[in-house]
């Protein structure tokens, strides 16, 4: 966020660093209101710094120009940007125990480049993993049961055990997660753990949990009930990956996912296609506005998502008859749709 000095005829208001648009305002007795000043009712000539912000629930009155220029001082050089691993204060481990350097036989790289890392993650039974970190924010993606087991946190102070989801649990199961410090999980079980990590590099630095905890943000994920049609008629050759290829690009497949890449430019439409298994929409940016039409040739006007949102977030949905985006925004629709092959969608 930046700070600015506004000036609305003789009025002065200080921007930046508010919630909710509370912003103080240092009134020098002005009796109009132009942009975002606001009219005195009762100006008192008497009084030089007259106007009071609300900021967090308290009053604060502005009381001396020295004040407000120090304050303008302090915000200058404060920083603007989100803060990074390496000057958090909060990461002190070294990269050697990255998940892939320090524990490789329990996680393989998916596919990598700049902006994302699938891991393939997989924990044999009465088996540990080798000590390692995660400093990436990530979403967990789950099509099968879990085993019981527990985690050793960074000290080896292990957790108490749990972590079961039985086999008829609604899948995909999503899990939006933080950064982890080093720990090492523990298979207690008679079957291996397995599922896969999304972990995305351009959401900025966040400090982990004490001890090699997770953080989990249950309302970073939303649900979409099943789309009913009396019957399936459409043919496979109608799959999106199929009639879209521009737009999408099938990053990799194995015998349970496929994942793939969305990039719909500005003023471009999808061609329309199908997706024929339930899957999960995973983002980490604001997406814009179009019009998606229907298999039947209906449109529906949609509005841009996750502006200000905390990011990442996913959507799980079902299957989805043919379909298409279009791009009426200035800026392109960018996510990742991942194909849960095995999986019975039950919302």
């Amino acid at each position: 966020m930046t700070c600015k000095l506004c000036t609305c005829r003789d009025t002065l208001i200080l921007c930046g660093f508010f919630d909710r648009n509370e912003w103080p305002e240092i009134d020098l007795g002005a009796r109009s209101s132009v942009g975002l000043c606001r009219k005195e009712q009762t100006p008192n000539p008497n009084r030089k710094f007259r106007r009071i912000a609300s900021l967090a629930g308290r009053r604060i009155e502005v009381r001396r120009l020295s004040l407000v220029v120090g304050l303008l001082s302090l915000l200058a050089v404060a920083p603007t940007q989100a803060q990074d691993k390496s000057s958090s204060g909060c990461w002190t481990w070294p990269d050697s125990l990255d998940a892939i350097a320090a524990d490789p036989q329990n996680h393989t790289v998916m596919y990598e480049d700049a902006k994302i890392r699938v891991l393939d993650v997989h924990t044999p039974p009465h088996t540990t993993n080798s000590k390692h970190d995660h400093q990436w924010l990530s979403i967990f993606l789950q099509d099968e049961a879990q085993p019981r087991g527990r985690d050793h946190g960074t000290d080896g102070t292990p957790t108490q055990p749990g972590g079961e989801v039985p086999a008829d649990a609604p899948f995909p199961s999503l899990s939006v997660a933080g950064t982890q410090a080093p720990h090492a999980f523990e298979n207690l079980d008679t079957f291996t753990k397995h599922f896969y990590r999304v972990e995305f590099k351009k959401i900025p630095f966040e400090c982990p949990g004490k001890n090699g905890a997770m953080i989990f943000r249950k309302e970073a994920i939303e649900t979409l009930p099943p789309i009913r049609v009396a019957s399936w008629s459409w043919p496979a050759t109608m799959d999106a990956v199929i009639t879209s290829q521009e737009t999408d690009k099938v990053l990799f497949e194995t015998y349970d996912i496929r994942f793939v890449e969305v990039t719909i430019p500005p003023g471009q439409k999808q061609a329309t296609g199908e997706t024929l298994w339930p899957a999960a929409l995973l983002f980490f940016e604001p997406q814009p506005t179009g019009v998606e039409t229907s298999h039947d040739g209906k449109t529906t006007q949609i509005d841009r998502k996750f502006e200000g949102a905390k990011f990442p977030t996913a959507i799980r949905m079902g299957p989805q008859p043919p379909h298409a985006f279009e791009n009426k925004d200035n800026f392109p629709a960018h996510y990742y749709r991942v194909e849960f092959k095995k999986v019975n969608y039950k919302g």
